[in-house]
C-alpha cells in the first residue's frame, strides 16, 4: 500500500510529464485497440462452424477459373470412399430471390439445405425449432423475420409463398452468430421443397471425415482432371480440392456468382493493418519509456541513496512497476473512452460493424499486465546495473544520458515518417485509380434486376415458361418504349462482373489464355465501347447463341495478329462454341480496351461472343444525360406493373466502380489517420524530452548570453540537435518505405509514380509540426535573464 501511495504521490508531483505520457499512450493504445479488435474479428470469421479446421468445402477449378462448389461424381472414376465421410451437406445459394406475405413481396437471400448444415454451422435458435423436418419447413433469420412480421409478432407457424409458387411454413427463427460469417442469408429452405432434390442447380458441398482419413490421398484424387459432364456433350474438365472452412474466407481466387451473399477477406490488407498496429504500439511504448526515463533521471539521487542503504532490486522494480501500472491503467481507461467515442466512425472506416465481445476484456487484461512490465524492464536494468555513485550524480548529469533518449525518439520518428510516406503514396494511388478513365461510359448507367422469376428451375412447366416469356417480353417492350433510355442490354452480369477465362488457339497453333464474355450488340452501345476495326454483321434475323467473334486490342495483340483481317481463333476446350466442335472462328471486329475491374489488374485481353440470344435478369441501361431520376421512376413503375414488386433494386455504375476501390480507400484512410496520431505521439515525446533537456541547459544559455550570444545563435543551438534527429530518422525511413511500396504495388498494372514531392512534403509537415512543438520552449529559453539563472544555480 505504501508503494502505491508513494507512486501516486510522485506522479502527481511530476504533472507535466505525467500528462504528456498519458496523452501519448492513450492515443497509441486507442489506435491499437481499434485495430486489434478488427483484426481479431477477421481472424474469427466462421467460428460458428463446429470445427472450422476440419469441416471442408470444395474448391472447383475449371479452365483456370476457381469456384466454391461440389464434387461432380461420374461413373468413370473411383471417387471418395463413402465410409470415410462422417457428415455431408449441400447448400444451394439463391441470391435475389423473394417470398410473398399476402400481397407484399420481400427480396431475400435464400439457401437451400438440410439439417446437417445446422449441425455443422451453429446459429442461435430464437423461436421454434430448426429441424427442417417437413419439406415445406422454413427458417428465418431474426432481422428478416422482423422485417416481414414486425417485432411484436411471433413468426412461427406463419405461412409464406415462395417464388416457385409453393407455400412454406416458418418452423423457427435463428439469430446471426456473434462472429463474422463468409456466407450470409435471410432464409433457409429444405431441399425437399423442390420436386427434384438437386433443384437443377450446382450447390456448395461441406464434408467432415472420420479421424484417420488420409487427406493427402483425397487431394491426389482431386488433382486428376475429370469431365464435368459426359464427354460426348461437354469436353470441359475440372479438378477439385478440399479447403477447410477457416480458409474459405481468405481464398480470393474463388469466384462467386452470388456476390451479395459471400464475403471475401484480404490477407494483404490484414497484414497491412497488423503492421500499422505494431508500428503505433511500438511508437507509443517507446514514447512512454522515453518520458518515464526523464522522470527517473530526476530521481537518480533517491535511488542511489536507497541502494547505498541496502535497498533490494525487487523493491526498486516494484516501485517502478507500480508507477507504470498506474500510468498504463489510466491511459487504458482513456483509450477505451476514445474507442467508444470513435466507434461509429471506425465502423464506417472499416466497412464493418465491430461489436463488443469477451475478447475486449482479454485484450485489456493483457495490456494492463504486460505493458507495465515491458515499460519497467529497461529503467530497472539501467538503475540496477549502475553504481550508486552514478545514480546519485545522474540528477546533475542529464546530458550524459541524452543518447538513449534520443535513440528512442529517433526510432519513434522513423516509424512516424514511414506512416506519413505510406499515407501520401496510397492516397496518391487511390486518386490515380479514381480519376483514371476506365475506357467505357460510366455516367448515367443503371444496373437493375428487373426480372423476378423463381430460382427453382425444376419448378418450371411449359405453361410457367410461357408466362415467364410473356412477362419478360412485356418488360423489354417497356424498355424500348421509354424515350429517356438510350440503350439497354439484359444479361446475367454487368460489365464489372461475369468474365471467365479460357484457352484459345490462333491460326499458327499458339495458345493464349483470354477472358471470355457473352454479349449482345447492345453491350457496346450501352457502354460506348468504340470499334477500332471491322464491324458486327447483321443479326436482325439471327437468334443463335452467337453470330460474331470480337476481340479487344489486347486480345488481338496477345493472339499475334495486327489486324482482324484473316484473324481466326479456336477454343482449346469448347465451351462457348460447344456446338461447333473444334472449328476455327473468324474475328469480325476489334474494339477498344477498357479496365473491367480494379485498375491494378490492367486491361484484360478479352474475346466477345456476340449474339442476339442474350437474356438475363440484370438490365444494363444507358440513360439520356440528365434523365437518370426519370428513368429510375419509370423502372420502378414498370416493375410494379409487371411483377407487383415494390422492392425495386438498382445500382449506379459510377458507385459500383468506386466500391471496387473500397479496400484501397480504407488503406489510404488508415495510413492517414494513424500517421496523424503517430505525429502527435512523437511530438509529445519530443516535447517531453526537450522540456527536460532545455531546462538542463539554462545555465549554459545564460553564460552564452553574457558572452554576447544573440537570439538567432541560441535558436540555432537549441534546434540543431533535433533537426539532426529528424534528418537521420527521415533517411532511415526512406528505403523502408520504398521497399514496402514496391512490394505492395509489385503486380499493379497501373501505379502512381513515387515522386520526390512525396518525400519533401513528408519531411516538411513532420518538421513543421515537431519544430512548432519546440518553439515555445526554445523561445522561452532564449528570453531568460542570465542573472536569475546564474543566481539560482
Amino acid at each position: 500500500m505504501k508503494t502505491l501511495i508513494y507512486a501516486w504521490r510522485f506522479l502527481t508531483r511530476a504533472k507535466s510529464y505525467t500528462i504528456i505520457n498519458l496523452i501519448g499512450l492513450s492515443f497509441s493504445l486507442a489506435c491499437c485497440i481499434v485495430l486489434t479488435r478488427y483484426l481479431h474479428q477477421e481472424q474469427t470469421v466462421d467460428t460458428h462452424c463446429i470445427d472450422r479446421e476440419h469441416v471442408y468445402g470444395v474448391k472447383n477449378i475449371v479452365m483456370g477459373n476457381a469456384y466454391q462448389g461440389q464434387v461432380v461424381h461420374q461413373q468413370d472414376s473411383v471417387w471418395i470412399d463413402p465410409t470415410c465421410i462422417e457428415h455431408y451437406t449441400q447448400v444451394i445459394p439463391l441470391n435475389q430471390d423473394y417470398v410473398l406475405e399476402g400481397n407484399h413481396r420481400f427480396a431475400a437471400r435464400v439457401i437451400v439445405t438440410d439439417s446437417v448444415f445446422l449441425q455443422l454451422f451453429h446459429y442461435p435458435l430464437v423461436q421454434g425449432e430448426s429441424s427442417l423436418a417437413a419439406p415445406n419447413s422454413a427458417l428465418l433469420m431474426k432481422d428478416f423475420a422482423t422485417r416481414i412480421f414486425g417485432e411484436n409478432t411471433n413468426p412461427v407457424g406463419k405461412v409464406l409463398r415462395y417464388s416457385n409458387g409453393k407455400d412454406i411454413i416458418v418452423e423457427g427463427v435463428l439469430d446471426r452468430p456473434s462472429n463474422k460469417t463468409s456466407l450470409n442469408f435471410d432464409l433457409i429452405l429444405s431441399q425437399r421443397l423442390s420436386d427434384e432434390n438437386a433443384w437443377n442447380r450446382m450447390g456448395l458441398e461441406f464434408y467432415t471425415f472420420f479421424p484417420g482419413t488420409d487427406m493427402n490421398h483425397l487431394a491426389e484424387i482431386g488433382r486428376i482432371p475429370r469431365y464435368i459432364n459426359p464427354p460426348q456433350y461437354d469436353s470441359r474438365k475440372f479438378t477439385f480440392e478440399f479447403i477447410p472452412v477457416e480458409d474459405i474466407y481468405w481464398d480470393r481466387s474463388m469466384q462467386h456468382d452470388e456476390t451479395d451473399m459471400f464475403v471475401i477477406g484480404n490477407r494483404f490488407y490484414f497484414w497491412i493493418l497488423w503492421g500499422v498496429c505494431m508500428l503505433l504500439l511500438l511508437a507509443g511504448v517507446l514514447n512512454f519509456i522515453n518520458i518515464y526515463l526523464i522522470t527517473m533521471l530526476r530521481r537518480g539521487r533517491e535511488y542511489g541513496l536507497k541502494k547505498v542503504f541496502g535497498a533490494k532490486g525487487s523493491h526498486l522494480f516494484r516501485q517502478i512497476w507500480t508507477e507504470n501500472f498506474l500510468l498504463v491503467g489510466s491511459a487504458l481507461f482513456i483509450a477505451w473512452v476514445l474507442v467508444e467515442l470513435s466507434q461509429p466512425w471506425m465502423n464506417r472506416l472499416f466497412g464493418d460493424t465491430i461489436s463488443y465481445s469477451p475478447f475486449d476484456l482479454w485484450l485489456s487484461v493483457v495490456l494492463l499486465v504486460f505493458l507495465p512490465v515491458l515499460a519497467s524492464v529497461y529503467p530497472y536494468l539501467k538503475y540496477t546495473l549502475a553504481s550508486p555513485l552514478v545514480s546519485i550524480r545522474s540528477v546533475n548529469m542529464g546530458r550524459q544520458s541524452i543518447r538513449s533518449r534520443m535513440v528512442f525518439l529517433c526510432i519513434q520518428y522513423v516509424l512516424t515518417f514511414l506512416l506519413v510516406l505510406l499515407s501520401f503514396y496510397f492516397n496518391g494511388q487511390l486518386n490515380l485509380m479514381l480519376e483514371t478513365n476506365p475506357g467505357f461510359r460510366t455516367k448515367d448507367i443503371v444496373i437493375a434486376r428487373l426480372v423476378y422469376e423463381s430460382n427453382d428451375y425444376s419448378s418450371y412447366t411449359p405453361e410457367s415458361i410461357r408466362q415467364r416469356q410473356q412477362r419478360v417480353k412485356a418488360l423489354d417492350d417497356k424498355m424500348n418504349a421509354c424515350p429517356d433510355i438510350e440503350a439497354w442490354e439484359a444479361s446475367f452480369a454487368d460489365i464489372l462482373n461475369g468474365d471467365y477465362e479460357g484457352v484459345f488457339i490462333n491460326g499458327q497453333g499458339e495458345k493464349m489464355k483470354l477472358t471470355m464474355r457473352m454479349a449482345s450488340p447492345h453491350f457496346f452501345e450501352v457502354y460506348d465501347i468504340g470499334f477500332m476495326e471491322g464491324a458486327l454483321p447483321d443479326m436482325s434475323e439471327d437468334r443463335g447463341l452467337f453470330s460474331a467473334v470480337v476481340l479487344n486490342q489486347s486480345a488481338l495483340k496477345a493472339m499475334g495478329y495486327e489486324s482482324c483481317r484473316d484473324a481466326v481463333i479456336k477454343e482449346e476446350t469448347p465451351m462457348a462454341t460447344r456446338g461447333l466442335g473444334n472449328s476455327s472462328l473468324s474475328v469480325s471486329a476489334v474494339v477498344k480496351d477498357y479496365y473491367g475491374g480494379h485498375l491494378s489488374l490492367g486491361k484484360k485481353p478479352t474475346v466477345y461472343f456476340v449474339g442476339n440470344s442474350m437474356s438475363g435478369d440484370v438490365y444494363q441501361i444507358a440513360c439520356v444525360p440528365g434523365k437518370l431520376d426519370k428513368v429510375l421512376e419509370y423502372l420502378r413503375k414498370t416493375e410494379q406493373e409487371i411483377y407487383g414488386s415494390e422492392d425495386f433494386e438498382y445500382q449506379i455504375l459510377e458507385e459500383n466502380i468506386r466500391k471496387i476501390y473500397d479496400t484501397d480507400r480504407r488503406v489510404a484512410s488508415v495510413y492517414t489517420l494513424f500517421a496523424a496520431i503517430a505525429i502527435l505521439v512523437s511530438s509529445l515525446g519530443l516535447f517531453g524530452i526537450s522540456l527536460f533537456d532545455i531546462r538542463q541547459r539554462y545555465r549554459e544559455i545564460g553564460i552564452r548570453k553574457v558572452n554576447g550570444a544573440q537570439k538567432k545563435d541560441l535558436y540555432r543551438l537549441l534546434f540543431r540537435k533535433y533537426l539532426w534527429l529528424l534528418g537521420v530518422a527521415f533517411i532511415i525511413a526512406i528505403p523502408v518505405a520504398i521497399t514496402f511500396i514496391y512490394r505492395y504495388t509489385e503486380n499493379f498494372a497501373v501505379k502512381a509514380p513515387l515522386s520526390i514531392g512525396i518525400f519533401l512534403l513528408a519531411i516538411a509537415i513532420v518538421a513543421v509540426i515537431s519544430m512548432g512543438t519546440l518553439f515555445w520552449q526554445v523561445n522561452r529559453a532564449a528570453r531568460i535573464n542570465p542573472a536569475e539563472v546564474i543566481k539560482r544555480e
